[in-house]
């Protein structure tokens, strides 16, 4: 792969290389241990991202994966952010990478389940929109953790609120959660699309929900 070229071109690999990214997230989930009943986020992603790398490896895919790197240049006036997972090829920038920002949903407390969508949206989907995160490209990732396995009931969530706040998300009327244009037939896959400021071509979230697996006592 000739990995030489201008910002236009570096953007446009990381277009062709989310495929393979959302296949490798996906079938390294498949392989996650069991975890406590209510897990903390930052353990449940680290060890994905020891998995990731592993995987990655092994598939031999051109891009190396970091955990909690900081973005140098945000938008203006947007506070730097530490991203949970970054996918970042090998080419001179360090502003082209896809970034995958992973949530709780679901999370079961002796009150019962709180959703956490306002959460989701907010420290997640936002700072894609805000331009905090990948402001260079026009790919990011969520990844929505649903401790209580329950995956209709998490998309109905998240996809109610999004539409609530589509306005705010810069989403076109009605602002809904279409099916992912990437894997059609997967149903916990979806994508949203988002006219940021100041750009001509629209954002994608590609929208991941995975069950936990929790058979470990905390």
């Amino acid at each position: 792969m000739n990995l030489v070229g201008g910002p236009g071109e570096w953007s446009e690999l990381i277009e062709s290389l989310v495929p393979d990214i959302l296949t490798l997230i996906i079938s390294t989930w498949a392989a996650m241990p069991p975890m406590p009943v209510t897990p903390r986020e930052d353990p449940i992603t680290e060890q994905l991202c020891r998995l990731l790398r592993m995987n990655r490896t092994s598939g031999d895919l051109p891009f190396q994966i970091h955990i909690q790197m900081v973005e140098l240049d945000p938008s203006a006036g947007e506070d730097q952010g530490r991203m949970d997972i970054v996918f970042l090829p090998m080419v001179p920038r360090e502003d082209i990478y896809f970034c995958l920002e992973c949530k709780r949903l679901n999370v079961p407390n002796n009150r019962g389940v709180r959703s956490l969508a306002s959460e989701y949206i907010t420290h997640g989907m936002m700072r894609f929109v805000r331009g905090q995160y990948a402001l260079r490209v026009h790919h990011g990732g969520m990844l929505g953790y649903v401790l209580d396995g329950k995956v209709p009931s998490a998309i109905q969530s998240v996809g109610g609120l999004i539409k609530k706040r589509h306005e705010e998300l810069q989403m076109r009327p009605p602002g809904e959660m279409e099916p992912s244009s990437i894997r059609s037939d997967d149903q916990q896959v979806r994508e949203t699309r988002h006219v940021r400021k100041d750009h001509s071509k629209e954002f994608l979230i590609h929208h991941m929900f995975a069950t936990a697996c929790q058979t470990v006592t905390a």
